[in-house]
């Protein structure tokens, strides 16, 4: 009898050893089905990108909605007002030169198209608060707003006055903030929009004579980035967020590209650059790059050291 406790008090312990074992190993088994269902997302979301990119999803109709386009008045801003009035979008135009945005406002009406134009200074935030107001008031809320607005300088970095930094980062990076905090508030509230901002190649790798332009721009894929991830955590999933990533459009001028293989890196008419993002965006693409065969090559140099990531890059020039 004097052996019947140590008996039970082992038997306990045995027991709940043999518990605590089965516990460890039910843990296990459900972290290993995590990993094998997540695996299994990752394989179908692959599977899902190339399926689009064999059948592109179907593009979604333009007729009658609002759009607001920033840097209206020339350029890649200018084709985008034309070619969205063209789809049977009304066209809410911005741009700091008031006489180039007229001049796009009365092509599209001439055109048969519906216009309205605004002075605004991007990267002013009380002037775009001012415009957002009248905006709101006379024509309606945007449910598309393309982030167009821009400003580039190629020359070395200590050859750039104080001004010019400063205007390129206001104008860039925080016109695009100022503009999209303008018109969010009210695609969140109806879970329904679209905002799309014009980045850049060089928001992917930095390149010398460009450094404050390539700086906005690695900002706005940042906030681009940002700005998704805020929709999605709040399960905005109707509120859609696009960054368009172009290599060079011919309207810039002083620079000309010395490559040794220029059918890969295409430099597109801004008439070409502007239905191609906005067949991406009917498409609901978060991401744009122009020509489209950069996208894995810019994915890419994101997992490769800096050191290869140049030697790669003076390859490809002459």
């Amino acid at each position: 009898w004097s052996l019947a406790p140590r008996t039970v008090v082992y038997t306990l312990h045995s027991t709940m050893l043999i518990k605590d074992a089965k516990i460890k190993t039910w843990e296990v088994m459900v972290e290993l089905m995590g990993f094998i269902i997540l695996n299994l997302k990752a394989i179908f979301l692959l599977f899902l990108d190339v399926y689009y990119l064999i059948i592109p999803p179907e593009e979604r109709s333009l007729q009658g909605q609002l759009v607001l386009v920033t840097g209206a008045g020339q350029n890649l801003g200018r084709e985008l007002s034309l070619q969205l009035a063209r789809l049977g979008a009304k066209m809410i135009l911005l741009d700091v030169n008031e006489e180039q945005n007229k001049i796009t406002a009365d092509m599209i009406r001439d055109a048969g198209g519906e216009a309205y134009s605004f002075t605004c200074d991007v990267s002013d935030q009380k002037s775009v608060a001012a415009i957002g107001t009248k905006v709101r008031k006379e024509i309606g809320h945007p449910g598309y707003v393309f982030n167009n607005a821009g400003v580039y300088k190629y020359k070395p970095f200590l050859s750039h006055t104080p001004e010019e930094i400063q205007m390129i980062v206001n104008v860039n990076l925080l016109g695009n903030l100022w503009i999209s905090r303008e018109f969010l508030g009210h695609m969140i509230q109806h879970n329904r929009g679209h905002i799309i901002c014009i980045s850049s190649v060089l928001g992917f790798i930095g390149r010398n004579n460009v450094v404050p332009y390539c700086s906005s721009k690695f900002g706005v894929k940042g906030m681009t980035e940002a700005l998704a991830e805020e929709m999605r955590m709040e399960r905005r999933s109707g509120v859609k967020i696009t960054a368009v990533h172009p290599f060079l459009i011919s309207n810039i001028e002083d620079v000309t590209p010395n490559l040794k293989y220029p059918w890969l890196f295409e430099i597109l008419e801004p008439s070409d650059a502007a239905s191609r993002i906005i067949r991406g965006v009917r498409r609901g693409q978060e991401e744009i790059f122009l020509p489209e065969k950069l996208k894995p090559l810019m994915v890419f140099s994101k997992v490769l050291p800096r050191k290869l990531r140049r030697l790669f890059g003076d390859y490809v020039e002459k």
